[in-house]
């Protein structure tokens, strides 16, 4: 696979600074890395050049870019900086916070459970709670499908903004939360912000807490902790060794996340599903490229083919013709079906073309960037 070095990217970065440039589950087989065949000429390299005049222009930290089509890695490189403080140069193992891309792996996992029979998508997801969740003043139940295409009428209420944590993982059980913050009558709870009017099924609003409520369906329904999960059936069957929803997991470099210029503590948050996976790009690259395989990577069958193509395809064209199952169409023009993610102090993108299998995952480490000219720009580069 070809690298470049870090006194490379950090000799062009401050050249480019001075000048100003604006079924059943099958067996598990180990799967194999995969290697750039064309390498780029690095001497005249004009879409490095690119990411790096991005990173003067955005003021960003630490930049981590794949481009690939099909098994094949066209591009990939760690610029910049992991740690500023520490002069720490921006490495492969380093873990970024991904943000909502985590959405795609919850979505995963509970579609595995769909795809051994154990529920219908349009099953209300009441009858496999210990609770009910109902909209307030509405009669139709919730599905499991609308949690998946952000049509339940779950909202994002401020209780959220308490469950924080910094340099540790949330003491508050998922179940706890999410009990507390959708029953009336909970610690949590409160029937104008927790919840839209409209009738579940009719809009289409970004729920983080409908996420949420997916991984804690995971744990309800497998009667096992979410992380664990994960770690059993996604990550360890597709070689993502990177890739960890617990800091109390993690032993291995954590890039520092920027806010302003301004390094933030690493966090978590009780409802970790949404947003919280820590990972890099390598493994991401495995992730996709399972999808583009139909489901599988070699012998090892993580969703069946009807489900990949369920999950990018759109399911709500009455209400929103671009949301398939937690992932959505990133831009239009050249088809690019994917996911994005900011917290705080992160801003993600991944997403990829089903016809041409090219795509392109960016992982930067400050937040509020524009990050969708530099995936359609790497989209680009990876049809070349």
């Amino acid at each position: 696979m070809l690298k470049f070095t870090t006194q490379f990217f950090l000799c062009l970065f401050l050249a480019v600074s001075f000048m100003n440039c604006g079924d059943d589950f099958l067996e598990v087989s180990e799967v194999e890395t995969p290697t750039i065949e064309n390498p780029i000429d690095t001497s005249s390299n004009a879409f490095e050049t690119y990411l790096l005049a991005e990173m003067t222009r955005q003021q960003i930290p630490a930049l981590s870019t794949l481009i690939f089509q099909g098994d094949q890695i066209k591009y990939q490189s760690t610029l910049g900086q992991s740690n500023k403080e520490r002069d720490v140069a921006l490495a492969d193992d380093h873990l970024f916070l991904l943000a909502s891309i985590s959405k795609t792996i919850t979505a995963t996992a509970l579609l595995q459970l769909y795809d051994q029979g154990l529920f219908d998508l349009d099953d209300a997801i009441n009858d496999y709670l210990p609770f009910e969740v109902n909209v307030p003043n509405q009669s139709t139940p919730i599905t499991f499908r609308m949690l998946l295409t952000h049509t339940s009428g779950i909202n994002d209420g401020t209780a959220l903004d308490d469950q924080y944590y910094e340099n540790e993982d949330s003491p508050v059980t998922l179940r706890y939360f999410l009990e507390n913050y959708l029953v009336p009558g909970g610690e949590f709870y409160n029937a104008t912000q927790n919840f839209h009017d409209f009738q579940p099924g009719t809009q289409h609003e970004y729920s983080n807490e409908g996420s949420a409520l997916i991984g804690l369906l995971v744990e309800e329904i497998t009667k096992q902790d979410f992380s664990v999960y994960c770690q059993e059936h996604i990550f360890a069957p597709l070689n993502m060794t990177n890739s960890f929803w617990r800091l109390a997991e993690i032993n291995q470099p954590m890039v520092t996340l920027y806010e302003s210029g301004e390094a933030v503590t690493p966090y978590t948050f009780t409802d970790y599903p949404n947003g919280g996976l820590r990972s890099n790009a390598a493994d991401l690259y495995k992730f996709l490229q399972m999808l583009l395989n139909e489901g599988r990577i070699g012998t090892t069958q993580i969703l069946k083919e009807s489900t990949v193509i369920e999950m990018l395809n759109p399911q709500i064209s009455e209400v929103d013709n671009e949301v398939g199952l937690h992932f959505f169409v990133m831009n239009a023009a050249n088809n690019l079906w994917g996911h994005d993610g900011e917290e705080q102090g992160i801003t993600t993108i991944m997403a990829f073309n089903q016809a041409t299998k090219a795509g392109a995952i960016i992982l930067a480490s400050e937040s509020d960037l524009e990050l969708e000219e530099i995936l359609v720009k790497g989209y680009e580069e990876g049809l070349k």
